[in-house]
């Protein structure tokens, strides 16, 4: 179980938008010790790039366990564990089977983490470029033009990446964590039978509660990192449950007008529809102070139309087409190139107090 809760909080932890890279590493190394057969002589370090977080007594022992974190464009990384004193032999070295598993599932998944970091610092890259030849002469234009098409291939690679180690983390998190603890539920609800004569009934009973409330957080936890509905149901059913999703979570009325079947759309159409429309819905309740919103939801022979339509705050429309503000709405940049990279368009009509209304059209 101990194994099962690193996976779980070290997902957890990726998923921080406000933390440092620092930050975030700082906070795995810290969770990581617990996890291993021996946590009182267990130390732990991760290195990539200039980034290095060690636990305080780290150093290299004759007892380790190293996976390699690797990322797109060759570049490496490394966590260690590493046991202070000498401990019985098992399976590799001092370590169990299970042990090299969790950290080449770690290795994997900080893999995916600085991957996503690398396509971002790209994308920033592009975008000050963009933001620095903005100024100058038309001579220029040929060059800005450069940077712009640029700045369309890093965002559609950088949502292509993040839906991609998204949907594998949630089936690793569904194939495996979620179905041992399933078994584990059923060989304790066995157990319990004869609890009552072991006089462990109490404990039995504590294990399964237990067991129960980690299976919801795991199911919740798939859901927030790519939910199963989009592939297993389509794009129609996962919009009505990030609307009912919404409503419950931020007390925000939200309709959804989708048809109840649709034929299947290509993996990458519906995953960046569905993207956008939860990073459009996200801002309508963090920043538009809105109390209703609508998402509408049309597909034709040839393509999609999706809208999402909020009573909230609104915004001047100019601003987005300002290199200074592409940090305050980076959200919905980000959103129009990747659409644009697909073939498709965005509208936005929008004024302060007036709400805002985002059409998002995709060829299928």
């Amino acid at each position: 179980m101990t194994q099962l809760t690193a996976l779980h909080q070290t997902a957890r932890i990726l998923q921080s938008e406000v933390e440092s890279p620092r930050e975030v590493i700082g906070r795995i190394v810290g969770i990581l010790p617990a996890a291993w057969q021996y946590p009182a002589v267990t130390e732990v370090s991760i290195r990539f790039r200039d980034w290095a977080v060690a636990t305080p007594r780290f150093a290299a022992t004759p007892w380790m366990l190293s996976a390699v974190i690797a990322a797109r464009g060759g570049q490496r990384g490394l966590i260690e564990i590493a046991y202070t004193k000498e401990r019985p032999p098992s399976d590799e070295g001092p370590f169990l089977k299970e042990e090299r598993e969790l950290i080449d599932s770690l290795a994997a998944m900080l893999g995916s983490y600085f991957e996503h970091l690398i396509a971002e610092e790209g994308l920033q890259e592009a975008r000050q470029q963009l933001s620095r030849k903005t100024g100058e002469s038309t001579a220029a234009q040929t060059r800005i033009e450069r940077y712009q098409a640029q700045l369309r291939r890093l965002a559609s690679q950088l949502a292509a990446v993040e839906a991609r180690e998204r949907r594998a983390i949630a089936v690793d998190l569904h194939d495996h964590i979620g179905q041992a603890l399933a078994f584990i539920k059923m060989n304790v609800a066995q157990l319990q039978a004869n609890a009552t004569f072991c006089g462990f009934e109490d404990q039995i009973t504590d294990t399964l509660v237990l067991i129960n409330q980690t299976i919801r957080y795991t199911r919740d936890l798939t859901s927030q990192i790519s939910p199963p509905v989009l592939y297993e149901l389509g794009l129609s059913s996962a919009l009505h449950w990030l609307g009912e999703n919404a409503e419950l979570k931020h007390n925000i009325a939200v309709k959804v007008e989708a048809p109840k079947t649709h034929r299947r759309l290509a993996d990458e159409i519906s995953a960046t529809a569905f993207k956008s429309v939860q990073e459009l819905l996200t801002n309508v309740v963090k920043h538009a102070g809105a109390r209703s919103a609508l998402i509408r939801l049309e597909i034709s022979a040839t393509g999609l139309c999706v809208e999402v339509v909020d009573d909230g705050s609104g915004f001047q429309e100019e601003t987005l087409h300002t290199a200074e503000s592409l940090g305050e709405h980076f959200g919905l940049f980000s959103i129009r190139e990747q659409i644009q990279y697909l073939g498709g368009e965005t509208e936005i009509d929008s004024s302060p107090g007036s709400g805002t209304r985002v059409t998002l059209r995709l060829p299928c």
